[in-house]
């Protein structure tokens, strides 16, 4: 009688958290939109265009209520880096808008809800190359951004991360090549006419500007290093500092660089190891004409080799007079984090909006860059996700009382692990260690430097590289993993299941497996509604308030069409793997004789225990040295490998992605757990926590090809 209470209470308690799960959803993402709008100082709308290329580009406005045709405010186009979409960049994007700035967030090609460009495509200002478009649809946006009615187009500043960061010089280089060409035709055009040759420079300057080319006359680049070419071919090959140029060297166009001092990538960006030295390296003298080993903070002029520092009125004059003078102003920061710090990092944010400040509004600050909110954001989006979660779970395990769904559940099978006495404990333990072996031991073997950019032409070492089925390199990375630590665990667990587990007297029933058919359908359909259901939410909320629920760089967000066929197409590795993981974790990992909360810390442990400490390690290495403990993806250091390919491939991707598991790993193993407890099998939970976690890592992720 009293487990039969016990049951019918368990649903109604799930049912008040669900309500209370889809109430904090609904609050914490109404009042992060009230937050990201400054509130109702600042208004948001989407929008779409065709770019130079014929790709369909979407972006997301801020536009400060002040603005109109009458009173036009500066700008700023913000672009984001690989395997994020324009949402990561809404601190940078509150804060701006926030201060007076129209701000432009886009999503980049083949990220968030910009398509990739139709095969063929080819931009002359890049040699017409078929198929090659670096600038990632940056122009097309910088260009849409300058005629929109209210952003005074002589003021537009571009801040990008990472890959963003090369792809808004690429964009401005596409701007200055095109005025460059309308000059020159002018110019030509007016000499043939007889016009002497000052008249003819006039003529062909009046002529380039009523082109209506709009050009960037600031930029803030973050995460990555200056675009330096080899000035053979104007390749990104073979640069050194004697063939290395700068592009935009001529451009009267400002600009800033902001790195960690722990950025992961500054040995593959910079040329060198420690980022804390970036200013030290080539392709910063190639970018500041001559300058090097200049102190963070330090404001001075393009060509300045001793980089004289200029105090910030005379940054804000030399700024001002740049295309007078074609002595543009570059400045250099450090801040004490990692690459993707960069997106969150007060100081970094506060740095971009000063130098706009500076270059964009003559000095004036409206409010103090140190000054933010974005952080009540980010509060939400912490609120709203762990929200996401728990509704998940509890929308699954209400149903369980209903008649057609309580046929799944069955009493839960003893685990094949009881620890008793001092060998009993030595035994689990040594199991418990062996299963954290495989994951540290293959994980960057297997994710390697999964960087597939097919319009930037980049395409690094992605072990599964991505085709027209299996589309995004990053996603092939894990699925690769996947697979192969999967079989690892299986054999492992076979082992166990035959040679000792077998033996006294365990059997099917004790995997969790053991279940009709059909109501192994009934667990992938209560599976299936839940997350849609939940999901649905996402979607509300998101079309409500304008924002997704995200905490640093953990999110769940909206998926357009192009991520929802990818996701079905991966969905039955994570089935396979999760399931698997659902039969380690309540058959072997939890204890019969403990605590519960003792085997829930124990499978939390279990799912990720192994990548922990290799992080730990590796970021350790790197917070305590300026060099990572794991540098070099294994392999690809040794000389037969450098003489065929010419460079070792870093790990730093697979940290940053390696940092999201250890997120979600621990949280689906204890979904896993509270699901098979409640259900008494592993369908349920391994259905679930498939879904849970291929949306979490697919929805932010790139369509390679």
């Amino acid at each position: 009688m009293e487990q039969n209470i016990s049951h019918k209470r368990g649903p109604r308690a799930c049912a008040i958290v669900l309500i209370a799960a889809l109430l904090a959803m609904l609050i914490s993402s109404a009042v992060g939109g009230v937050i990201a709008t400054g509130g109702g100082a600042v208004r948001t709308e989407e929008i779409t265009f065709t770019t130079d290329v014929g790709a369909l580009s979407h972006a997301k406005l801020y536009i400060p209520v002040q603005a109109s045709a009458e009173n036009k405010l500066p700008a700023v186009l913000l672009c984001h880096g690989y395997t994020a979409s324009l949402d990561a960049m809404e601190p940078n994007a509150i804060e701006l808008s926030r201060r007076g700035y129209v701000v432009m967030a886009l999503d980049l090609y083949g990220h968030g809800e910009s398509a990739l460009p139709p095969d063929g495509y080819r931009q002359a200002e890049m040699g017409n190359v078929e198929n090659y478009a670096p600038d990632l649809g940056s122009y097309s946006a910088l260009q849409e951004l300058g005629k929109l009615e209210y952003v005074d187009a002589a003021r537009i500043g571009m801040l990008g991360h990472s890959m963003g960061t090369a792809a808004i010089q690429e964009g401005a280089y596409l701007a200055y090549a095109k005025w460059q060409a309308a000059y020159t035709a002018a110019q030509t055009e007016a000499a043939a006419a007889g016009q002497d040759e000052t008249a003819a420079a006039g003529a062909a300057y009046l002529a380039a500007m009523d082109a209506g080319i709009v050009l960037p006359s600031s930029m803030v680049l973050t995460g990555y290093n200056y675009n330096v070419r080899n000035v053979n071919d104007l390749t990104y090959n073979g640069v050194n500092a004697e063939n290395g140029v700068f592009p935009l060297y001529a451009a009267p166009v400002n600009m800033c660089t902001i790195e960690g001092d722990y950025d992961e990538f500054s040995g593959l960006l910079w040329g060198v190891d420690d980022a804390a030295r970036y200013t030290t390296s080539f392709k910063f003298a190639c970018g500041t004409g001559g300058a090097s080993n200049v102190p963070s903070g330090t404001y001075f002029l393009y060509g300045d080799a001793a980089a004289t520092p200029l105090s910030r009125a005379e940054a804000v004059n030399a700024a001002a007079s740049a295309a007078v003078t074609m002595q543009p102003i570059r400045a250099a920061y450090s801040f004490d984090g990692t690459h993707s710090d960069t997106y969150y990092d007060e100081t970094a944010i506060s740095y971009g909006i000063d130098f706009f400040d500076i270059t964009l509004r003559g000095g004036e600050a409206t409010i103090d860059p140190a000054d933010q909110v974005w952080h009540g954001r980010a509060a939400c989006g912490l609120i709203g996700l762990t929200a996401t979660l728990t509704a998940f779970v509890a929308l699954a395990l209400t149903p369980l009382r209903l008649p057609f769904f309580a046929t799944i559940v069955r009493p839960e099978a003893p685990s094949m692990s009881t620890v008793t006495g001092g060998k009993g404990a030595l035994k689990y333990a040594a199991l418990y260690l062996i299963f954290l072996l495989p994951a540290p031991l293959l994980y960057y073997w297997l994710i390697g430097y999964p960087y597939y950019m097919q319009p930037q032409w980049f395409k690094f070492l992605t072990k599964f590289m991505p085709n027209a089925f299996f589309n995004m390199a990053p996603m092939n990375s894990l699925m690769l993993f996947n697979c192969v630590v999967g079989a690892v665990f299986l054999a492992l667990y076979l082992l166990v299941f035959f040679l000792i587990a077998k033996r006294a007297g365990f059997g099917l029933e004790n995997t969790g497996l053991k279940l009709p058919a059909a109501q192994v359908l009934k667990s992938l359909l209560l599976a299936a509604v839940s997350f849609g259901g939940v999901y649905a939410v996402v979607y509300l909320c998101a079309a409500c308030s304008g924002t997704h629920f995200a905490f640093f760089k953990f999110n769940i967000m909206p998926m357009d069409a192009a991520h929802w066929i990818a996701f079905f197409k991966y969905l039955p590795v994570w089935i396979l793997f999760f399931l698997l993981a659902g039969v380690i974790y309540n058959s072997l990992t939890r204890i019969n004789n403990a605590p519960a909360w003792v085997s829930y810390l124990l499978i939390a442990a279990v799912s990720c225990g192994g990548l922990a400490v290799l992080f730990a390690y590796d970021y350790g290495m790197l917070f305590a040295t300026g060099v990572r403990g794991i540098q070099y993806i294994p392999g690809t250091t040794s000389a037969e490998w450098m003489s065929t390919i010419g460079m070792a491939f870093p790990t730093a991707l697979a940290g940053i992605m390696c940092f999201g598991l250890l997120f979600i790993l621990p949280i689906s193993a204890v979904m896993s757990r509270v699901l098979c407890r409640k259900s008494g099998s592993v369908w349920l939970g391994g259905f679930l926590t498939a879904f849970i976690v291929l949306v979490f890592t697919i929805s932010h992720m790139v369509i390679s090809i």
